[in-house]
């Protein structure tokens, strides 16, 4: 439990000889996981609000502790961090919060062993809801606990993400009598890793924060069941792969699909039970209904091969509901900076294709890298669209001869020479170098981080 008036214009620009972003594969290494958490923390990893210590501060709390996390709202007042009353859900010890995750953060993986060890042993039935491989889900976990945290006293970034989470949990076939049980398996999961550091107060904390958490997810949870399913079955109409290694997918769902381009689901094949990965949608929404996704193969990766190699026509797969950001929204007037590498392209091509349907009056300029010409293989349908949309310009960019990829290693570098774009809305896909190395720069520039986008693909 718990993604310029000028005609279209194609130039490539050649980088200096870093191998292609894997498309949503999570990270879960140490580095990730304190940049993920680096705004709350200080320089020498400890929370940047650190608890005083004084006597009797270890925990003496009782052995089981109470999660309610019944879906009623939680108020609990303190001097602390707070979460706006909209929400339900008063306020927090954030200090208490950001200082025990700070102090687990060098222990995650022992930590979402030590939560699931506890929940399976309180709700053994519950373990047939998750994957036989948990280290994807523990990442998740631990990535979702950061993301908490970090924003316990930012309602407008946090509601509607656990909403968001309570929503994508129905597909898992969680329910309102699950969360209490995994309430109290995060607190034995905390004492088990922080032993004396735990004290009565990240007890209290984490309870009161957990209960009104699982009332936020639970209240999304509730309000999607009033409109759509927990998930969608859809059958697979098309499947060529485009590259060795590289597949495009057509799938047609059971009932309407609702998406905005830009969007990602989360997918499961039968061949791989109970293994959600998440994967943009590459089309605008169509007449047809037909959705369309572009898989890569990565490594030993189970959904992903299975995907490309095993999946074929009259195949079924299974949909989680589409989440994330609108790229195309007829709500935004800025102008438009898509930079991309390999399957990162899918929710560009989304974006692209509703932009030019309408015909957009905004100016979108498309950064596209790949080792060659060859990688590159939505460089002639970005072309094609550029025809028709004469606000767009693509620019692939490509590595000289060699076995290495750099061209998204220089990303950074070719973007930010082009020109100025700190008026435009910017979205990042790709590898972890070239998402990181890329915001770092438009950062430098002035971009600020309102405006940026970005899909984390992971390290190769």
């Amino acid at each position: 439990m718990w993604t310029d008036s000028r005609s279209s214009t194609t130039r490539a620009v050649v980088a200096a000889p870093e191998h292609e972003g894997v498309p949503n594969q999570p990270t879960s290494n140490g580095t990730d996981l304190l940049e993920q958490a680096a705004p709350w923390l200080g320089a020498d990893g400890s929370s940047r609000s650190v608890l005083p210590t004084h006597a009797g501060a270890n925990a003496t709390a009782s052995e089981n502790p109470v999660v309610h996390a019944s879906g009623d709202a939680v108020t609990q007042t303190d001097e602390h961090g707070t979460l706006a009353a909209d929400a339900g859900i008063g306020q927090f010890d954030t200090v208490a919060l950001r200082d025990s995750m700070a102090l687990a953060l060098p222990f995650a993986d022992e930590l979402g062993f030590a939560i699931y060890a506890h929940l399976f042993a309180e709700r053994p039935e519950l373990r047939e809801l998750f994957p036989a491989g948990m280290a994807v889900q523990r990442s998740r976990l631990i990535g979702a606990l950061l993301h908490i945290v970090g924003n316990i006293d930012n309602s407008t970034e946090l509601v509607p993400y656990l909403k968001a989470l309570g929503r994508d949990h129905r597909k898992f076939g969680v329910i309102t009598g699950h969360y209490a049980s995994l309430g109290s398996a995060f607190i034995l999961g905390f004492r088990d890793v922080l032993g004396s550091q735990w004290t009565e107060r990240h007890e209290r904390a984490w309870i009161d924060a957990y209960d009104a958490v699982a009332t936020m997810m639970i209240a999304g949870a509730d309000e999607d069941a009033v409109i759509s399913p927990p998930w969608w079955d859809g059958e697979v109409v098309f499947h060529r792969r485009v590259l060795h290694d590289v597949a495009v997918l057509q799938v047609r769902p059971h009932t309407t699909y609702p998406y905005r381009p830009g969007q990602y689901c989360s997918l499961m094949t039968p061949r791989r039970p109970r293994m959600w990965r998440p994967y943009s949608l590459a089309s605008a929404p169509r007449d047809d209904g037909l959705l369309e996704f572009h898989v890569r193969a990565v490594g030993a990766g189970w959904v992903s091969s299975s995907l490309v190699w095993r999946t074929e026509p009259g195949d079924f797969l299974r949909l989680g509901a589409a989440q994330g950001k609108d790229l195309a929204s007829p709500r935004s007037e800025r102008d438009l900076l898509c930079i991309c590498a390999g399957t990162g392209v899918a929710p560009v091509l989304a974006a692209m294709q509703e932009l030019e349907a309408r015909q957009d009056g905004r100016r979108v300029h498309i950064f596209y890298a790949g080792q060659d010409r060859e990688r590159l293989y939505a460089l002639p349908l970005l072309e094609s669209i550029g025809v028709r949309y004469r606000r767009l310009t693509v620019v692939p960019v490509v590595s000289p001869e060699g076995t290495q990829d750099r061209s998204p290693d220089v990303m950074g570098n070719v973007v930010s020479s082009y020109g100025d774009w700190r008026q435009h809305d910017i979205y990042v896909a790709g590898q972890t170098h070239m998402v990181q190395s890329t915001v770092d720069r438009l950062r430098a520039q002035g971009v600020t981080d309102q405006q940026i986008t970005f899909d984390d693909y992971g390290i190769g």
